[in-house]
């Protein structure tokens, strides 16, 4: 799933960190939820820098909800 979820995510939500940012997914087969955390290069890295996922994981629909509700949203696939 995650070429997918970072090619495609269903919301991009803003981070508690710089320069970094939420992806979410979801995935209708089996109703599973996923979250990544993206670490983006700016123009002000070092340029041997590279985007990096920090941390993936499947989360729950609440928790899925909660950050909707509570991140600020950045993108939302239409």
């Amino acid at each position: 799933f995650m070429r997918e979820i970072v090619s495609s995510p269903d919301y991009i939500l803003e981070a508690n960190k710089p320069k970094s940012a939420l992806l979410l997914k979801s995935f209708y087969v089996d109703n599973k939820y996923f979250k990544a955390v993206l670490r983006l290069i700016t123009s002000t890295d070092d340029s041997n820098f590279k985007n990096s996922i920090i941390t993936f994981m499947k989360i729950d629909e609440k928790e899925w909800n909660r950050l909707i509700k509570n991140k600020k949203t950045l993108y939302k696939q239409e």
